[in-house]
């Protein structure tokens, strides 16, 4: 199944093409995942202080560390995809809609493999301890923490609404990189003009 990747352009050119459409998909989830605070009726930005705050990080800094976290992880993320896609001839992503297919599968596993793990056992462990500590090194004003203590009792709608959001960042990072990779899979013969 596995195939050398002999595209002309060679890694360097696929590992832009997915630091580009990782970024892109990234950008255009920004907003879907501030909207986790306003589903919740949160202040914007309390989701990103997941983040932040576990890395000692408080206020807007907390906010800025999670969104630079999310790009850096989406771009990341965007390199695999495609690097992996170059190289597996079932993957290879020849078509738009096997992009935005093997995209969505693809945030479907990150979902599960990456952010349910780290989110569930490592970042909202280290988010209430910090929260129901008295001996926090981090300033956290009441407002904020009554924020945080709504998500964390949400955690659940937020487990599933981010589910939700990684299906759709993986179907974004797909499409794009469909689009990008358009001219260098031109002349491969299709199955059923799908695979």
């Amino acid at each position: 199944m596995s195939s050398g990747n002999k595209n002309p352009e060679g890694l360097f050119g696929t590992v832009k093409v997915g630091f580009g459409a990782g970024l892109v998909a990234g950008c255009a989830l920004f907003s879907s995942f501030l909207s986790i605070d306003q589903q919740i009726n949160i202040p914007h930005g309390t989701f990103y202080k997941t983040i932040g705050i576990p890395m000692g990080v408080e206020g807007m800094a907390a906010v800025g560390i999670g969104l630079m976290m999310h790009m850096v992880v989406a771009a990341l993320i965007g390199i695999s995809y495609n690097v992996a896609a170059s190289y597996w001839r079932t993957f290879r992503i020849v078509t738009v809609p096997k992009g935005i297919l093997t995209g969505a599968v693809t945030g479907a596993i990150v979902f599960s493999l990456a952010f349910l793990p780290l989110h569930t056992a490592v970042m909202m462990p280290i988010l209430e301890s910090e929260l129901n500590s008295a001996e926090s090194l981090l300033n956290i004003m009441p407002e904020e923490r009554e924020a945080l203590v709504e998500l964390i009792a949400n955690n659940e709608f937020v487990l599933w609404y981010s589910a939700l959001l990684h299906v759709l960042f993986g179907a974004v990072l797909g499409l794009m990189s469909g689009f990008l990779l358009h001219d260098r899979y031109r002349t491969v013969e299709r199955i059923r003009s799908f695979w």
